[in-house]
């Protein structure tokens, strides 16, 4: 999955969790795609269109929103050193792909366009990344296996058929983490399913505070959705600031006319980290919770990963450096973006 820096942890899973559009009766005018890129709303808070969250009838419509990023996909392979740009043939494969699978899954095609452009921004060579589950194409979904980027062999043109598959892996149930399962995993009946779907597709769960900001991997990861469904294409600045948007009850606008329900401003201190314990955690033995990917063979401790863990309080807790903890887990990125959330790490062997 890419976030920010693209390719980080956005479908990292957990490694246990894991359609035909609506009619729009009442959607606004659309405006062209120069007007609705003028900036980027902060979204904060539940998902919920009380903490000023878009109604679905806000979204942008598919084909418009496909024509506004389609500048962005066709050079998105080359932007980013994968290969060789989409040529017209992959870029309407693309197109036809997402048809398909919302036909096939029933999950919105401007949904899957959003989460599509999160991961890979349309680029059919984006490479597999893996962090103890497998993440390949265009959706990095969750243990697929539809990719044009394997370990370095690029596969240029990418098939028609590979398109489709990857497209559908991330969107449906084949792998059984795809948005189709984590739009039921959300547990809403509303529109905030999709800001919390998407939440659960970037990290594997949302936080036990309901803010889809707070918790592990990518904070902005809801709020990107949410505006790339209003039609910010990312090409103009984001605003969001990992660090503290999980302080946030609702949006803040900046200045483009989308912003719900008005909220306190954003402080400017970072979010306070959980309190470190005064002595190491002896960890356990035999924990309840599913471990870990790439927890070392023959663990002796483990610890459980808390809500508001980090990679650098887990250490402490457990008496040891980030360097140890991450050569105890293997599946832990560089960056420490894929702690999961009710996980059990290795902390002795």
């Amino acid at each position: 999955m890419i976030t920010t820096s693209f390719l980080a942890a956005a479908s990292s899973l957990f490694a246990l969790s894991y359609g035909a559009p609506v009619p729009r009766t009442n959607a606004a005018t659309p405006r062209s795609p120069v007007e609705r890129d003028v900036s980027y709303t902060i979204f904060g808070g539940d998902g919920t269109t009380a903490q000023g969250w878009p109604q679905k009838s806000q979204w942008v419509d598919f084909d418009t929103q496909f024509n506004a990023v389609k500048d962005v996909i066709n050079t998105a392979c080359g932007n980013h050193g994968w290969g060789a740009n989409n040529d017209p043939t992959e870029t309407e494969s693309i197109y036809s792909g997402i048809v398909a699978a919302s036909e096939s899954t029933g999950v919105d095609k401007e949904f899957i366009l959003a989460i599509m452009m999160q991961e890979s921004k349309g680029c059919v060579r984006a490479p597999t990344t893996n962090y103890g589950v497998r993440n390949p194409g265009l959706m990095q979904s969750h243990n697929g296996a539809a990719t044009c980027n394997e370990g370095g062999n690029v596969q240029t043109p990418c098939p028609q058929q590979t398109i489709h598959d990857m497209i559908l892996q991330g969107a449906g149930t084949i792998t059984g983490f795809g948005l189709q399962n984590t739009i039921e995993l959300s547990g809403a009946s509303d529109v905030s399913k999709y800001y919390k779907a998407a939440r659960i597709y970037n990290s594997g769960s949302v936080d036990a505070s309901g803010n889809l900001g707070a918790g592990i991997a990518t904070h902005c990861y809801a709020s990107d959705i949410a505006n790339r469904l209003l039609g910010w294409t990312s090409m103009s600045e984001s605003t969001c600031n990992e660090g503290a948007i999980g302080s946030i009850g609702g949006s803040a606008s900046n200045g483009n006319g989308n912003a719900g329900t008005p909220v306190e401003e954003e402080p400017e201190e970072e979010i306070p980290k959980t309190e470190e314990p005064t002595t190491p955690n002896n960890g356990e033995t035999n924990p309840t919770a599913p471990k870990a990917p790439g927890a070392a063979s023959g663990c002796q401790k483990w610890y459980t990963v808390q809500s508001g863990d980090t990679c650098e309080n887990v250490a402490k807790a457990s008496g040891i450096d980030f360097n140890k903890l991450k050569s105890l887990n293997g599946g832990l990125d560089s960056n420490c973006s894929n702690l999961w959330l009710g996980y059990a790490y290795c902390i002795s062997a």
